[in-house]
């Protein structure tokens, strides 16, 4: 289902699970994106993300050596017990299920940190697809737009004793936005620049006045003037332009 926000110009694509195991980008066409971006054009886009090439091997060599970490850690377990119970004489850890424990500890941490590598890769590929189909689309008029991928924390729940979150990916299209991802933009306060004055040229911009230069006073009643303006005074009304 395409998300669109009340009074916005994004449109949400989320990411929906195929199957029991993939997941990827809903390609349902967004109705708000009529005239702006054809239906086989956003399809074909969303085809592009959704199949950006996994690095099958890596994960084919990582899932092997997990396998082979726990069946190899169970096979010298079962020896290191079977070898520890007839040496009855003996005393102290056996040696083999230390080993076993080893081996077993090192692949599931190898392969947990090999399989985040992976997907942290695999979602830089997924980015870099997006800014392309981005550019592509923020040349367009007279409307364009931008692609971005976007991300979200969801709380799940409550289980075994500490609180469960998921990040959730979505891709966002924003229109009437045509500045590719990547690039920053400044939004300055609106100062009026210093303007710069070649000789015998004449500024068109007056200093503002002072205020002893706004005020002054009657020459006849020593009142103050109201105003740089008054032509005469509020007092005694004498006229101020005879000076």
């Amino acid at each position: 289902m395409i998300e669109v926000p009340v009074n916005s110009n994004s449109v949400y694509i989320p990411v929906v699970r195929i199957g029991g195991f993939k997941s990827e980008f809903d390609s349902t066409y967004p109705v708000r994106l009529n005239g702006i971006i054809n239906q086989n054009e956003f399809e074909e886009s969303i085809y592009k993300i959704n199949n950006v090439p996994a690095e099958r091997k890596a994960l084919l060599i990582v899932g092997i050596i997990f396998i082979l970490s726990i069946i190899i850690g169970l096979i010298l377990f079962i020896v290191g017990g079977v070898t520890a119970a007839n040496s009855s004489g003996r005393r102290g850890f056996p040696v083999l299920i230390g080993v076993a424990i080893g081996i077993t500890i090192f692949g599931i941490i190898f392969c947990s940190i090999a399989f985040r590598i992976l997907l942290s890769r695999r979602r830089d590929n997924i980015r870099r697809v997006i800014a392309e189909e981005s550019r592509k689309y923020s040349s367009r008029s007279p409307i364009p737009c931008s692609w971005r991928l976007d991300t979200k924390t969801t709380y799940t729940g409550y289980y075994g004793k500490q609180h469960r979150f998921r990040v959730v990916y979505q891709l966002v299209i924003d229109i009437g936005h045509s500045i590719a991802p990547g690039s920053v933009s400044y939004h300055r306060n609106q100062i009026a620049p210093y303007q710069t004055i070649a000789p015998g040229e004449q500024s068109n911009y007056a200093p503002p006045p002072y205020p002893e230069q706004s005020t002054g006073f009657c020459p006849q009643c020593n009142a103050p003037r109201q105003a740089p303006t008054s032509q005469f005074c509020s007092s005694c009304g004498h006229s101020f332009n005879k000076y």
